[in-house]
């Protein structure tokens, strides 16, 4: 797009205008940057956890507030900590004027307390599934899965983090106190209006929605202050379609130390961290020496591309800072080195390995040739059964599958990077992946699991599967 007179006249006038904001309104901006943690949910002695789904204003910019959807008066939700082997009552109430469903991805449990379309939640009613929690340490996260209305919801604010505790993972040297050295950190790409609403255009986005502006915890560039020594950010991509590149402005080592499903066997040292969407990572950052350091998904838009977003949608990132952490000068308490072993993996094949083959189709939208329909199963499993998944995408896109983990075998016929290690349930593709599959809980025709493109718009189009799983006897 090229300028006419008119507008660069206008976004001249902008720019001038911007630059003459005074210092004290600078100050106000900077110190409403600071990261916001999300509450923390953790259920004791049995008692319920309530989930609100409602309306809630938000100062995505930090100053202006927009009538956004959040849960329990926040966007996104408060962070919902467990224990394995507890069961935890959830009680969701939807106080929107449209029906919903949730649903925690990564975490194990049968079909009938998944969500979906069959538990979806008409306004002013409620939902209270019991968890079973019968799986190893984790990062989850919980968010819409309203049939055909993923994409929105979970753009408009239905998302939350949801953390798995055990006794393994709690007794191991790694930091551990929330929002003291242990952060959540939910990453989102949304178009922010003069008003600073978010803007959503299904239209636009039958590609894939693309924001211009990176938000981390419902802010954008935050930063976090911390003690010097090792820091812990949990990251989950909730983005509707953008893949980042994670690194550190200064070249420093970031440590993987999980995925989705869990610890890996030892830290891996990255420059570099990919996260698509749906994805989870835990990674450790060493705060010990230097000064401030930087997490960055890219490059930033330039100063032309920023004017030209003035005047038209842009899927640039006006900045592409995650976040920054300066540290404080004072010591921590986590200043050993990262365990060289964090978990151990002793997992045995048990049974033959059923064969699939999954194919992504773009135009008309589906897998293996059919829409997603909600009254068809389209492929029968058995409980701790073992499947190898051939997937094949017509264009690049994430993966996910419900009630099941994975280890990634190949991508295109290599083996995958260290950033791909351990147990998953999301997956980048780029042409063809080949995934080892693990079916841990049962489902039913009423209450199946889902696969599907995590690319959310694609799932709205109907790039989704209905699987079954049968208990065992």
């Amino acid at each position: 797009m090229s300028f006419s007179r008119r507008q660069f006249i206008q976004a001249s006038g902008l720019a001038v205008c911007l630059g003459s904001i005074s210092s004290s309104v600078r100050a106000e901006s900077v110190n409403d940057k600071q990261l916001p943690i999300p509450p923390l949910l953790e259920s004791r002695r049995g008692q319920p956890l309530f989930l609100t789904l409602q309306n809630v204003h938000w100062a995505f910019n930090g100053t202006q507030k927009a009538e956004v959807w959040g849960i329990n008066g926040s966007t996104p939700g408060p962070t919902i900590k467990v224990k394995s082997g507890d069961d935890i009552k959830l009680i969701y109430s939807n106080r929107l004027n449209e029906a919903v469903s949730m649903t925690v991805s990564g975490l194990l449990v049968p079909g009938t307390q998944v969500g979906g379309a069959a538990r979806l939640m008409s306004p002013g009613a409620y939902w209270s599934p019991v968890l079973p929690i019968r799986q190893k340490a984790a990062t989850c996260w919980y968010h819409a899965n309203t049939p055909f209305k993923m994409a929105p919801h979970v753009y408009n604010g239905l998302v939350g983090m949801w953390i798995v505790e055990d006794e393994e993972s709690k007794s191991l040297p790694l930091p551990k106190h929330y929002g003291v050295n242990d952060f959540p950190i939910i990453i989102q790409d949304k178009r922010i209006d003069n008003f600073g609403t978010p803007q959503y255009d299904k239209e636009a986005a039958s590609d894939g929605f693309y924001g211009d502006t990176l938000l981390v915890n419902g802010r954008e560039d935050p930063y976090i202050e911390v003690s010097r020594g090792w820091v812990r950010l949990r990251l989950v991509n909730a983005s509707n379609a953008r893949r980042y590149e994670l690194t550190a402005n200064d070249g420093r080592s970031l440590y993987l130390i999980a995925s989705d499903q869990g610890l890996l066997t030892s830290p891996v040292e990255l420059k570099s961290i990919p996260m698509a969407p749906g994805e989870r990572r835990e990674i450790l950052v060493d705060m010990s020496e230097g000064g401030e350091v930087t997490i960055t998904a890219g490059q930033s838009a330039g100063f032309m591309d920023r004017l030209r977003g003035i005047f038209e949608p842009s899927d640039l990132l006006r900045n592409a800072n995650v976040l920054t952490i300066k540290p404080t000068g004072l010591m921590s308490l986590m200043t050993d080195k990262v365990p060289t072993q964090l978990a151990v993996d002793d997992t045995q094949i048990t049974t033959s390995i059923q064969p699939r083959t999954i194919q992504l189709h773009n135009s008309p939208p589906g897998i293996n040739n059919a829409r997603w329909e909600l009254s068809r199963i389209d492929l029968v499993g058995k409980q701790n059964g073992w499947e190898r998944w051939l997937v094949t995408v017509p264009t690049p896109q994430p993966f996910h599958i419900e009630g099941a983990r994975f280890k990634v075998i190949n991508h295109n016929g290599q083996k995958p990077t260290p950033a791909d290690f351990g147990w998953k349930d999301t997956v980048w593709i780029e042409s063809q992946s080949e995934l080892l599959v693990e079916l841990k809980q049962p489902s039913y025709s009423h209450f199946p699991f889902l696969y599907y493109s995590q690319l959310l718009e694609n799932a709205d189009k109907g790039i989704v599967g209905q699987m079954e799983v049968t208990p065992l006897e």
